[in-house]
């Protein structure tokens, strides 16, 4: 694929995770116990296209690096951090589709939305923690 289009796969995934941010965590900042109103509605709307987008910019990061046998030790570190990152998305999409689902009893809702709580907040610590690699490696 080009580069071009990787870009901006990587580019709209970032807003997209910006925007989950926003609406994921300011209502609780501001006070709310709960997400509700439009806030639940904006969060909804965005984490599928972020899914997608996360799943395709997943699949050409892999592949633009490689195994990277010569990488350096910067390199290095932010490949273990995308990798927590894209780890820790997975029981975060999951927990959210299982407490949704009527696989499960309603009491399983609580540990579910915990789960999609903290593992959302370590992918934002992750994210922050790359962005501020990437920033000292190229200054």
């Amino acid at each position: 694929m080009d580069k071009r289009y990787q870009t901006l796969i990587m580019k709209m995934g970032f807003v997209a995770f910006v925007i989950m941010v926003i609406t994921g965590f300011l209502p609780l900042i501001m006070g709310e116990k709960v997400l509700s109103g439009w806030w639940m509605i904006s969060h909804a709307t965005v984490a599928p296209i972020f899914s997608i987008l996360m799943a395709i910019g997943a699949l050409l990061w892999v592949k633009s690096t490689g195994n990277g046998f010569k990488d350096t030790d910067k390199s290095k570190c932010t490949k273990k951090i995308v990798w927590v990152f894209l780890i820790l998305f997975i029981p975060n999409a999951l927990s959210i589709l299982f407490s949704m689902n009527t696989w499960f009893p309603s009491a399983t809702q609580q540990p579910f939305l915990s789960v999609h709580f903290y593992t959302a907040i370590g992918m934002l610590l992750f994210a922050i923690l790359y962005l501020n690699i990437s920033r000292k490696k190229n200054n």
